[in-house]
């Protein structure tokens, strides 16, 4: 893989050849190119991967209580977070937030939705639009290599359709899906044919990638590589890493500014050294692997490896697989990864021309996301969508040189399709059994306007409890986040626990509680520092309010408070 960057390579898909088969770009205007673009080979590989990647994402939220159901931890947090943004409170400054805020500004009309409807139907909606979004993925790096013919696209857009990271992070309100969106309408914007556009539009390109590093720090990645490419480019250089720049910080720097205007100290130290610094359950290596080769189709939530695994497979399990003891995975997710890479050095290997500047970042990007994956101290099942489309697209570039004559390609095109199709029929038959649990019975015990603190604020959204707390009442919107900055950065893994300051101000905000609603599965020992003396002093103060539920965990009741009319009572 060595060369000049920007030798032109061979295309597959030349406008030429296009306008033999009477679908020249030029023919019939604006329609007649739309019309050539989905009419080509590329086009229709594209669309079909597409309506593909939609009809499996969309199906995992037809499962029962799939749309407003109970999930996730980290979707309550950006949902409530838009929530109380509409209401005048600022992360970083009224409540305590460990991420950038642009999933906070992506959420506002979400948020406002919550306003006319429910905090129910909001989070139904949030989690349809990232469906959405992660759907949107496809289209994007089918485009950016639909140039070098079916084979290509076919590969890259079947592999990030199908991707199991991809498409579990895609159920509900999560970061990966929207950075990804926006990475790759840079990329878009920046390259043409796989080389870099124009200055201007590589400008804006960094408005998009910086906005998209304003969701998650991690965009970082490609936006460095895709400097360090205008940086290496002769031509018109300059202009390029001007406008470029000036994108980066305009994309960025607008949707951070107010925040880290307003609370500076706070804004630097939650979402960069508590983030660095926090420690998480270990999760083994094999684990990681196996979420980043995709092989969590075929492995159960112990880590067993079944060709069949059904609704007990770590890709139907998603947030609850328990892949933090599956120490006994095996060798085949590590095999696995090997394979891959040697199909990437092969099929860059194989080729005769040099490489394109998109296929550098593409591959860099991935190696550097998979670094970052594997060697984080924390790792979380959505992690392993961070490097989904750089895979895709390093995957479809090696296949284009493997694939061979072009007699051959349609051949495995129609080889990779059947490949594809069998697994999204895999994946439906391992989500179809998939049952989430509602909070609406949880919802009858609870006032409105009474003050909920929980552990899991998913749970007070989606029994839509959420709003309109009373005066005083403390505003939690992420537990786990909350311990980490009074704490400054000491997770209660860490030994948060063992700072009295902490712990004491826990109490205080717990006693300011009509409710406390603790997740199930002893999630609250993971974000709240309780002690032998916190535990015995809520002990003494509340009351269980009905029955433990594996879903919805166990609501307190405050033994001095006296509840409305119809509502029940510990007392």
């Amino acid at each position: 893989m060595s060369g000049n960057l920007y030798t032109p390579g061979d295309v597959a898909s030349a406008p030429g050849g296009q306008a033999k088969r009477g679908l020249s770009p030029e023919g019939d205007g604006f329609l007649g190119r739309l019309r050539g673009y989905w009419l080509s080979d590329p086009g229709k590989v594209i669309l079909l991967a597409t309506v593909l990647a939609l009809a499996i994402r969309l199906f995992t939220l037809t499962r029962p209580g799939s749309l407003t159901g109970i999930t996730e931890y980290d979707d309550g947090v950006y949902l409530g977070g838009s929530i109380r943004m509409t209401e005048g409170h600022l992360p970083y400054l009224n409540f305590a937030f460990v991420q950038p805020p642009g999933i906070l500004e992506l959420m506002l009309p979400v948020a406002l939705f919550a306003k006319l409807t429910t905090t129910v139907k909001a989070l139904a909606l949030a989690r349809l639009l990232t469906a959405l979004a992660s759907t949107a993925c496809i289209p994007l790096v089918g485009n950016l290599v639909r140039y070098r013919g079916a084979v290509v696209t076919a590969v890259a857009c079947g592999v990030l359709a199908v991707y199991p990271p991809d498409i579990t992070t895609a159920h509900t309100l999560l970061l990966e899906p929207w950075m990804n969106l926006f990475c790759l309408i840079a990329m878009n914007l920046a390259f043409r044919r796989g080389h870099l556009a124009r200055p201007s539009m590589v400008g804006w390109a960094g408005v998009a990638i910086g906005f998209a590093g304003a969701v998650k720090f991690w965009a970082a990645a490609p936006a460095f590589v895709l400097l360090v490419l205008c940086l290496l480019l002769k031509t018109d250089r300059g202009r390029r890493v001007r406008d470029y720049v000036i994108g980066l910080v305009v994309g960025f720097g607008v949707s951070v500014g107010p925040f880290l205007a307003t609370a500076p100290v706070t804004f630097i130290r939650s979402t960069i050294f508590d983030q660095a610094a926090r420690e998480g359950s270990s999760v083994a290596f094999g684990v990681r692997m196996a979420n980043l080769t995709g092989l969590i189709d075929v492995y159960t939530q112990s880590g067993s490896l079944r060709l069949n695994p059904g609704g007990n497979s770590m890709f139907a399990a998603g947030a609850s697989a328990g892949v933090g003891d599956s120490h006994s995975i095996g060798w085949l997710p590590i095999l696995a990864a090997l394979v891959l890479a040697g199909a990437l050095v092969a099929g860059y290997a194989w080729q005769s021309r040099r490489l394109t500047p998109l296929e550098w970042l593409s591959i860099a990007t991935l190696v550097i996301a998979s670094v970052m994956i594997i060697g984080y101290s924390a790792f979380f099942y959505h992690y392993a969508d961070f490097p989904a489309p750089w895979l895709a697209l390093s995957l479809g570039g090696a296949a284009g040189a493997l694939a061979g004559h072009r007699r051959w390609s349609l051949v495995v095109v129609r080889v990779f399709a059947l490949v594809i199709l069998l697994v999204a029929v895999v994946q439906i038959r391992e989500m179809y059994p998939t049952r989430h649990s509602g909070a609406e019975a949880v919802a009858h015990e609870i006032p409105p306007n009474a003050c909920v603190i929980t552990d899991q604020v998913s749970l007070s959204i989606a029994a839509d409890r959420f709003t309109d707390l009373p005066p005083g009442c403390p505003d939690i919107i992420d537990s786990l986040a909350e311990t980490l900055v009074l704490s400054n950065g000491v997770s209660v893994q860490g030994g948060a626990q063992n700072m009295p300051a902490v712990v004491a101000q826990w109490q205080t905000w717990l006693s300011e509680a009509d409710y406390v609603w603790l997740s199930p599965a002893e999630g609250s020992k993971r974000r709240i520092p309780w002690t032998p003396g916190l535990s015995d002093w809520f002990n003494a103060h509340f009351a269980h309010l009905g029955a433990y539920s594996s879903a919805t965990g166990q609501l307190w009741q405050r033994i001095d408070y006296a509840p409305p009319a119809g509502y029940p009572t510990v007392g």
